[in-house]
């Protein structure tokens, strides 16, 4: 069971070129820090800002990088014909785990989410499937008992929850079939997601500074209370700055000399000076951490 799977951006030169040679090389710096598995084309990669061939090489990159078992391929679009043929070029590219958003922009009736779900299903065959739910991008929401009956009927093995709080994680938990896993997108909170027993979070966050995260799910694992206590001091740090933006997290990853532009293709704030200040701390912060450890 994967613990932490990290949420990559995606990677653009200055003039908004996707840069596949950076994008491999934060893949390498997340697998290099410990975590379980990558998760690719979601929001923080801006997926609704890249085309279906930049989405295929993205995915075909992390193949490449992390091997097909330590990937998940988001596939979701706003419509099912999207969404199929985003899902077929996935497939195409040696993912053997795929995701699938809710529809968005549009609202979407119950009837309708089941076409859309039942499309991506029948492209994807046997491969494993997670739902996606994300109602304050998507505008579609969808109730813990809802979302337990599209993981029984279309078969999905997992669910990514990316809502504020875990109420929603506790309420779907004790309705899924054993076996299912359920991450939350709240970076922080993967200690308590364990103890409720989900199996982890989706975490932008770690694909900059990823070692706090596995150092985290390592101490709750191993009961070590005191290291809990330290690992989740840094995690909570490192969120509270890189957290509320892709360009602070692609900012972090600049820091660290992982990539060679923190440009941004969505309409997303740059940084002001204080935060980028903030970002560089956090950042030589974990790094002094680690160089202890």
């Amino acid at each position: 069971m994967s613990r932490i799977i990290t949420a990559v951006p995606a990677v653009f030169h200055d003039d908004g070129r996707l840069d596949l040679t950076g994008n491999a090389r934060v893949f390498q710096h997340a697998l290099r820090g410990g975590v379980d598995a990558l998760f690719v084309n979601g929001t923080t990669a801006e997926f609704p800002a890249l085309t279906r061939e930049e989405r295929a090489d993205l995915i075909r990159t992390a193949v490449r990088e992390a091997g097909a078992d330590r990937v998940v391929a988001h596939v979701g679009g706003a419509s099912t014909y999207e969404a199929v043929a985003v899902a077929r070029d996935a497939l195409e590219a040696g993912a053997e785990t795929l995701a699938a958003l809710t529809p968005f922009y549009l609202p979407a009736s119950t009837a309708a989410l089941r076409d859309y779900f039942g499309a991506v299903r029948a492209e994807a065959g046997d491969t494993r499937l997670f739902l996606y739910l994300f109602p304050d991008r998507t505008g579609v929401r969808v109730s813990a008992e809802e979302a337990a009956l599209l993981v029984r009927d279309f078969g999905f093995v997992g669910v990514k929850v990316s809502m504020p709080g875990l109420g929603f994680v506790e309420q779907l938990l004790p309705l899924l079939p054993a076996g299912v896993e359920v991450y939350s997108g709240n970076d922080g909170l993967l200690a308590t997601v364990q103890r409720l027993g989900g199996a982890g979070v989706v975490s932008g966050v770690s694909s900059a500074l990823p070692t706090p995260f596995v150092a985290l799910g390592d101490a709750v694992a191993s009961g070590d209370a005191e290291a809990e206590a330290a690992a989740q001091q840094l995690v909570d740090a490192a969120v509270a700055v890189l957290g509320p933006s892709i360009a602070a997290l692609k900012l972090g990853l600049l820091e660290q000399g992982v990539i060679e532009s923190a440009t941004v293709r969505m309409a997303i704030e740059s940084p002001d000076p204080g935060l980028a200040t903030r970002v560089r701390d956090v950042v030589r912060t974990v790094m002094a951490a680690e160089s202890v450890g």
